[in-house]
């Protein structure tokens, strides 16, 4: 196809998509945009200003749905982007390779932590319309091998830019619900491990289809009159004093207040319920809407994970990010030490500057409270001791008997923190669900 026809034809998806046209999502139609500009991210959104609230949000490119998490949940408050673009004007482009040059991007932690990371390096937004508080911005992100949005990538930027404003007038009428999951309900559907948004009382406020599909299961987890239950009481007494002791707290620094519950062993799992999908335990995390810019609803929420065995033998990096408070890319950095690769072998197989992994191993090492990677090594090797249940007496793991309720203080103690062992054990999963 000529490109001629191309843009066509992704122009065409534009005002389809405005016009809210069955079977078109602005994410199809974004993505017929990151195609054209070869882009690694293409998003739009709607905020509120006054109230720093998304109202709409669509995205499309190579970044992953935890991205959308760990930016709504934290990162936003350090965007330095997003701070130069709000005050703009209207029509204006602002251009990160015009005011971050290499020397920034090298200190600055939503780089470090978050974009690099993410695969993402040069960005440039516009502001396409204010209507009183309510800022309707388009930006581009590319990959750091990409360079700058410069010449005719940016010509043609521009003319997709004013295809996009038209589109989006067609139909304003996106303020999510009071009550709603947010914007970031999408996101949530696209995660493989089950999500939950529950509210003090573990009522359901919002499952996505994985953690439907557990719900359906028959296993350790079920509805019960609309919350989230555990069969085993044990199990469920503790997830109950979780939660109240979590909702509505704001946590410590930028990252929301979390705690990891580890379930004890017991047969209420159900017959049907295959060792290999067994529920080891549930990560939960803080949700407030002033610090998340709304994105899961306008009341405070708790986001609850299920983490699962599914019988992998190398450890799951979300399992990892959330035990120790560490983005993905942390986590998989902390698995490839485990697994004995060095810094430059790492960077080698992730396609990234050897002196960026070496920043993310600086990161993790803080995030864990190593010192070594010898240390972080032992440090995710001992999950599998935690996430099944059992306890570690020196070197000798020991499976408990039939749980009690010591056996269930002692998970919420585990869970409620601090632990001294377990540095962030208690601190938001910064690498998503």
């Amino acid at each position: 196809m000529e490109q001629g026809s191309e843009l066509d034809e992704v122009v065409a998806r534009l005002y389809e998509a405005g016009a809210g046209l069955a079977g078109v999502s602005w994410a199809q139609a974004l993505a017929g945009v990151q195609c054209l500009l070869k882009a690694h991210a293409v998003v739009l959104l709607a905020m509120d200003v006054s109230r720093r609230a998304l109202l709409f949000h669509a995205e499309a490119g190579d970044a992953p749905p935890e991205a959308l998490l760990d930016y709504t949940r934290s990162y936003h408050m350090i965007d330095p982007r997003l701070a130069r673009l709000l005050p703009t004007a209207v029509g204006r482009w602002a251009h990160c390779h015009e005011v971050f040059d290499d020397a920034f991007v090298a200190a600055d932690p939503f780089y470090q932590e978050f974009l690099l990371p993410y695969g993402g390096r040069w960005s440039s937004g516009i502001k396409l319309m204010q209507d009183g508080d309510v800022a309707v911005i388009f930006a581009v992100t590319r990959r750091l091998d990409q360079g700058p949005l410069v010449g005719d990538a940016f010509v043609l930027c521009e003319r997709l830019a004013w295809h996009v404003t038209k589109a989006y007038r067609l139909n304003q009428q996106r303020v999510p619900p009071d009550d709603g999951p947010g914007v970031a309900s999408a996101a949530l559907h696209q995660l493989s491990v089950p999500v939950f948004l529950l509210d003090g009382g573990c009522q359901v406020r919002f499952s996505n289809r994985s953690a439907g599909s557990l719900l359906s299961g028959g296993g350790a987890l079920y509805a019960l009159d609309g919350r989230l239950a555990l069969r085993h009481a044990d199990n469920d007494r503790a997830l109950l004093a979780v939660a109240k002791s979590l909702y509505g707290q704001a946590g410590d620094d930028r990252f929301p207040a979390s705690a990891y519950l580890p379930l004890a062993v017991s047969g209420h799992e159900g017959v049907a319920q295959p060792e290999r999908s067994r529920v080891l335990g549930m990560m939960l995390s803080s949700l407030l809407p002033e610090r998340t810019i709304g994105a899961f609803g306008f009341k405070p929420s708790l986001l609850a994970v299920a983490h699962v065995l599914h019988g992998a033998s190398a450890p799951d990096p979300a399992v990892v990010a959330s035990a120790f408070g560490l983005t993905r890319a942390e986590a998989r950095i902390a698995i490839a030490i485990t697994l004995g690769l060095s810094v430059e072998q790492i960077a080698e197989r992730r396609c990234k500057a050897v002196s960026t992994i070496r920043s993310q191993v600086k990161s993790m090492l803080a995030k864990m409270g190593c010192t070594r990677q010898s240390e972080v090594v032992s440090r995710v090797l001992s999950l599998p001791l935690m996430f099944l249940g059992m306890r570690c007496d020196g070197e000798t793991a020991h499976r408990p008997r039939r749980p009690t309720n010591e056996a269930a203080a002692h998970a919420r103690a585990v869970a409620l923190g601090p632990n001294p062992g377990a540095r962030r054990m208690r601190t938001a999963p910064r690498g998503g669900a």
